[in-house]
């Protein structure tokens, strides 16, 4: 008669109970060795709930020989059943994720200077925290090798590529649109020092074709008006608006200013300049001002 494989025939209920718990139940609430991304971490199968039913084992061996025949070939042995509290389980691999998992980057690109530097996106690799559950649950009753690695699963990044980009270097008067290896230059008119375009990252949010022009609130253009779209337009055949509060690129009537500090906070163009732009930006484009 065995029990989990460990002989218990002739001994007595406490001896029995005590050889299954020392052979077969001390050794699985030991820490259980798991691996992930090539690091050793460790689960405590007794804070998951690991429990052995060996008195159970224990009533089920009793039974042959008294009120149930032994099979033909004389020898049983009793499995010993076993638990572990998969919703504690659950929460230890979810903090190991938290602290393991390495996270997916998405593409970006920021300045050095006036340069753009690209950042690549980077896939992410993360603890399958329930199919994890399932595999280190069953891990701890088998203990059928010395250590586990942790089901993953890749983390795709949300942004494979940057896209289009604009950079503004105000003091060289430049605006450069970026998207891949292609880049296209013109050069601008930048805010006058007593309106002077501002510095940050900002991004399109609004496109319009021979626009009409409405005065800001501002004291130089009280009585000025909305001009319609003609050769007297202000804004000239395209606006290419910016998160920069009334800020944005536009064709100019003036383009004897165009490499000077002439606007009011705009960024000025050539009119054959910023029609050869105006398709190759979206609303959302990122606009870098310098």
């Amino acid at each position: 008669m065995t029990i989990a494989g460990i002989p218990v025939g002739g001994a007595t209920v406490a001896a029995a109970r005590a050889a299954v718990i020392q052979q077969h139940v001390v050794p699985r609430r030991a820490p259980l060795l798991v691996t992930f991304r090539g690091r050793n971490l460790k689960v405590e199968p007794v804070k998951v709930g690991y429990a052995a039913k060996v008195d159970y084992a224990i009533k089920v061996a009793l039974l042959y020989g008294r009120s149930k025949p032994l099979p033909p070939e004389g020898v049983v042995d009793v499995p010993l059943a076993a638990t572990v509290n998969k919703k504690k389980l659950r929460a230890v691999l979810a903090l190991r994720a938290a602290k393991n998992d390495l996270s997916a980057v998405d593409a970006a690109v920021s300045l050095k200077g006036v340069r753009p530097v690209i950042r690549k996106p980077r896939v992410g690799i993360a603890i399958d925290v329930p199919k994890a559950t399932t595999q280190i649950a069953a891990a701890i009753v088998t203990r059928d090798r010395p250590a586990y690695a942790l089901a993953s699963r890749r983390v795709a990044p949300a942004r494979t590529s940057v896209g289009a980009f604009v950079v503004i270097d105000r003091g060289n008067f430049r605006l450069t649109w970026y998207k891949g290896t292609r880049k296209l230059s013109f050069p601008i008119a930048v805010g006058q020092p007593a309106y002077p375009t501002p510095s940050g990252d900002f991004q399109v949010i609004q496109k319009q074709v021979n626009p009409t022009w409405f005065p800001p609130s501002s004291p130089w253009a009280e009585g000025l008006g909305p001009v319609p779209p003609g050769v007297s337009n202000p804004l000239g055949t395209r606006w290419i608006g910016t998160s920069a509060p009334a800020i944005g690129m536009h064709g100019t009537p003036s383009p004897g200013s165009i490499g000077t500090r002439a606007s009011h906070g705009c960024i000025r163009m050539y009119i054959s300049d910023v029609e050869k732009l105006y398709p190759l930006v979206e609303i959302g484009t990122p606009v870098f001002i310098r």
